[in-house]
């Protein structure tokens, strides 16, 4: 796996075009400048196609990615004139839920983002077309095995890759430096450093800088974490045993000693206040003013950070998470891509239109403004993305990959751990009562949908 560290004062985020509207509702058309006279189409990258396209968007409505988003949506559109594109922004916690509601109702969009969680369910159902017909063999050649291969389900591409995120830790080196630490490479560690850039750093009597800013909201975002954490300490939430059945792991040891990390790191007070509410982006804008030294997250948050913090530049580096004794590492590559709905009448415009954002042009622009690692082995190459790598990153991408169970029932599994580790931070109910619960909801599930 490949990451970027900041590039340099060449670094500019892309700029939204004065056309975008995103309206109250979640929905923004981009429409195509007016021409004069009939414009010279490129056929070989525009559909002979008139109409519109539906495109559902989660990284749209996020900044700076749906900046980009914008633009090559507009850029498709004056390049090949005859489409226009109407963008549906919705926010990524709420993406898998609002596709199942779309897919229930018949009426989904032309094209969409998705992940293989979703993907497992959308080709379960018969909802998304394979891609690797709607692209062709030669063009998903040319993106990375490792990318295809998750998001191949029952022998199918199910959706195009677009970016990954391997997970990792994100850190700021000027805090560390400043305390003469280094990365942790054991959880016994990773809670010692949190505790100990934990302090008054203005001598006021008040805690200002904390070790960790822990995702602790009940949503998509703390659940992977959490869940990331949980397989370096040796457990999985949903796997296969000896006889290829289902089998749950939230009675494990190593989900009982990640519940106890969020829980102990809490009441040791190296975790910023309001955990329950610090999601992903309240997160990130704790590392980019230094009110945190750590968070578990991927090299997209370099962007973010540098977004709300400048002056963070050169500050930011990656490690990999640490393991637990005996256990080896793993990591998700966290990716997202690119779905045709069975249901489009319009399959190949939104095929040309996904090549189009795919490009390498595309591919590397939404790099420069996300740190988001391309997909596409053309875009990889770029010495933008391949010279200058945070080795962290790097790193945690060469080890074990995990891939979410190929199971269409898996979001649901995967959506009991916030409840769980926000329980434990609470501490109403031991560890054991907690882990045998979960375990015993999560086995229900599996039953409902064996």
């Amino acid at each position: 796996m490949r990451s970027m560290l900041s590039r340099g004062s060449s670094r500019k985020l892309v700029a939204v075009a004065a056309t975008v509207v995103l309206a109250v509702t979640g929905m923004s058309t981009i429409a195509a400048s007016a021409a004069t006279k009939a414009p010279k189409v490129d056929y070989t990258v525009c559909p002979r196609y008139t109409g519109e396209l539906t495109y559902m968007s989660s990284t749209f409505v996020e900044r700076p990615d749906g900046l980009v988003v914008a633009d090559y949506v507009k850029a498709f559109m004056e390049a090949c004139p005859s489409v226009k594109v109407k963008v549906i922004g919705i926010p990524n916690n709420e993406l898998n839920a609002k596709l199942t509601a779309m897919g229930v109702a018949r009426n989904m969009p032309d094209v969409f983002e998705t992940g293989p969680v979703w993907a497992a369910y959308g080709s379960a159902n018969k909802l998304i077309e394979n891609m690797t017909t709607m692209l062709g063999p030669d063009y998903v050649a040319g993106i990375a095995k490792t990318n295809v291969d998750q998001a191949t389900i029952n022998g199918k591409l199910a959706f195009a890759p677009w970016f990954s995120i391997p997970t990792a830790i994100l850190y700021r080196t000027d805090i560390f430096a400043a305390a003469g630490l280094k990365p942790p490479t054991t959880w016994d560690s990773f809670l010692d450093i949190c505790k100990k850039l934990t302090k008054d750093t203005n001598g006021d009597g008040k805690i200002d800088q904390y070790g960790w800013a822990m995702v602790g909201t009940d949503n998509g975002s703390g659940q992977g974490r959490f869940n990331a954490v949980a397989r370096n300490m040796g457990a999985v939430d949903l796997g296969k045993g000896s006889s290829g059945a289902w089998v749950v792991g939230q009675n494990s040891d190593g989900w009982k000693a990640a519940l106890k990390l969020y829980k102990d790191a809490v009441a040791s007070g190296c975790v910023p206040p309001g955990q329950f509410s610090t999601g992903y982006p309240e997160a990130s804008i704790q590392v980019a003013k230094g009110i945190a030294a750590m968070m578990i997250t991927g090299p997209h948050s370099i962007g973010v950070v540098l977004a709300n913090n400048p002056d963070a530049k050169g500050k930011l580096a990656g490690a990999p998470i640490p393991s637990a004794t005996g256990v080896k590492a793993t990591t998700v590559i966290n990716q997202l891509g690119f779905a045709i709905s069975q249901q489009s009448k319009h399959k190949v415009a939104a095929a040309a239109f996904i090549k189009f954002a795919l490009s390498k042009k595309w591919s590397l622009a939404f790099n420069a403004a996300t740190y988001r690692l391309p997909a596409s082995l053309e875009a990889q190459a770029d010495p933008q993305v391949n010279s200058e790598m945070s080795a962290g990153f790097v790193k945690a991408g060469q080890g074990t990959l995990y891939i979410d169970p190929q199971a269409p029932f898996y979001g649901s599994i995967a959506a009991l751990s916030s409840k769980a580790y926000q329980a434990a931070i609470k501490g109403d109910q031991t560890i054991d009562a907690i882990a045998a619960d979960t375990a015993a909801k999560a086995q229900q599930i599996v039953k409902d949908n064996a």
